[in-house]
């Protein structure tokens, strides 16, 4: 079959998956709006309100090849949503008293650098450790090397510490791998036993496993990618992403697992407050992550979430608990981790107060800041960049084809029409300003950064809708 044959299957394919029913509802729209604007092949999404599953509904196909379509039986890789499992494994031995959260890792794993000295328990969870990212480093990883704990930490051993524990936060895979070695150290069975007897078998979650390649899974969904916006099948070369990312689940096994942090079923109170509580730094400043979930303000709403993202795969899971909704998404489709975008969407519609809409105007900006921001949105559609105004660093980063790309589906929706500041704060090394910026066909949320120099030395795309 020739390449031009295979492309006009696919449009095929998207054509037919993601053609409107009249009787779709508003979710139903939105997601597969999002679906066919980004070629995701297959979705399934989850709804939870009060405790009761409001919305479950699977989109397109889990195999391509097959012609096989999602259903709530589709097993998807969840990447780092398996953090949260892994940081309530180690709550659970806390409470069996075979694991202090301050004590430092050597004492579990008896093959730490001298190094690692300092690093605790509770720094591995809230990734404040400063022990490398295997993800970082690049080879030495992989799944087919199949690294015992031993090996592992050497292989770490060889790179220093980033900062000292505690100082700062830096998103570290390796952390939660040695999480999963802390938990069989402790619980004297393999990471995979003990989440199956403590967490997945007295939940009810019989759909959630290791994704070892290994393995036989039925219904396990066939992940894909993008490259030059054409489907391709994902990259084989897997990483052994272990207790950091590797489990596989449906959206039901996670409506239950959503289900047990409603209720006392699986943790105490006591443990599921730390695990939600920000965690904070050595200079006092609170980090906005707990163990294994990202805790924040979104719009004036409390929001609990994690995304995952692996080769071919995205995840999402957003709990906001002072309106008791859930939203959980699972896609297979790994390029641009989409699970967020399709989730931010579903959420907006059952709490239209976190919509960019709902955003009120705040006291004027700078008016040559604004006519400065809204300059760079124009030239950035054109591929254009003035040094006078962005950093090199930054233009450097606009300028690579993926840059480009993203430019081109910008200029799409046609210029901005209004600018309007809605907020912002000052960091350490510069001031934020974020702008809605309304087009003739989308509504966008900017983030601007401005350094000392008055150079923009970002300008990213939080949200759209």
């Amino acid at each position: 079959m020739n390449k031009q044959l295979v492309r006009f299957h696919i449009a095929i394919f998207f054509a037919l998956v993601f053609a409107f029913p009249a009787h779709a509802d508003e979710v139903d729209k939105v997601v597969r709006a999002i679906m066919q604007e980004r070629r995701i092949p297959g979705a399934m999404v989850a709804v939870a309100r009060n405790g009761k599953t409001v919305k479950k509904q699977a989109y397109g196909l889990a195999s391509v090849e097959l012609n096989v379509p999602v259903n709530e039986g589709t097993v998807f890789e969840i990447g780092s949503v398996t953090k949260q499992m892994t940081a309530a494994a180690i709550m659970l031995l806390v409470e069996d008293g075979k694991i202090n959260l301050d004590e430092k890792i050597s004492k579990y794993l008896p093959a730490t650098p001298e190094a690692w000295k300092d690093v605790s328990v509770r720094h591995l969870l809230t990734h404040t450790s400063g022990v490398k990212s295997y993800t970082a480093i690049g080879s030495g990883f992989e799944l087919t090397k199949r690294l015992k704990r031993d090996d592992f930490i050497k292989a770490l051993s060889a790179y220093p510490l980033d900062f000292a524990p505690g100082a700062r936060y830096s998103y570290s895979n390796s952390g939660y791998n040695l999480l999963g070695f802390i938990i069989e150290s402790a619980s004297e069975k393999t990471y995979w036993d003990f989440m199956q007897a403590r967490i997945f078998k007295p939940l009810g979650m019989n759909e959630t496993f290791d994704r070892d390649p290994k393995y036989i899974i039925k219904n396990r969904a066939v992940g894909y990618e993008l490259e030059n916006n054409q489907l391709t099948g994902r990259d084989y070369d897997l990483t052994d992403i272990f207790s950091a990312g590797a489990i596989v689940s449906t959206v039901g096994d996670l409506l239950k697992w959503d289900a047990a942090w409603r209720s006392d079923a699986l943790l105490k109170r006591a443990s599921k407050d730390q695990a939600w509580t920000p965690f904070v730094l050595n200079d006092g400043k609170p980090y906005p992550y707990g163990f294994g979930w990202s805790v924040a303000d979104f719009r004036g709403h409390k929001l609990i979430s994690h995304s995952g993202s692996t080769a071919g795969f995205s995840s999402q899971i957003m709990r906001f608990t002072e309106d008791d909704t859930s939203v959980i998404v699972l896609i297979n489709l790994g390029t641009g981790a989409y699970a967020g975008s399709i989730a931010r969407a579903v959420a907006k519609i059952y709490i239209p107060e976190i919509s960019l809409k709902a955003m009120k105007p705040q006291a004027s900006a700078d008016e040559k800041l604004t006519e400065m921001f809204s300059n760079v949105l124009r030239e950035r559609t054109e591929n254009k960049f003035d040094t006078q105004f962005l950093t090199e660093n930054l233009i450097r980063s606009l300028s690579t084809e993926r840059a480009k790309a993203v430019n081109q589906r910008l200029a799409s929706f046609g210029a901005v029409k209004n600018l309007t500041f809605v907020g912002g704060e000052t960091s350490e090394t510069s001031k934020i300003y974020r702008y809605k910026a309304e087009t003739a066909k989308r509504l966008f949320l900017w983030r601007f950064a401005v350094g000392a120099d008055g150079k923009i030395t970002e300008m990213t795309l939080e949200d759209e809708e």
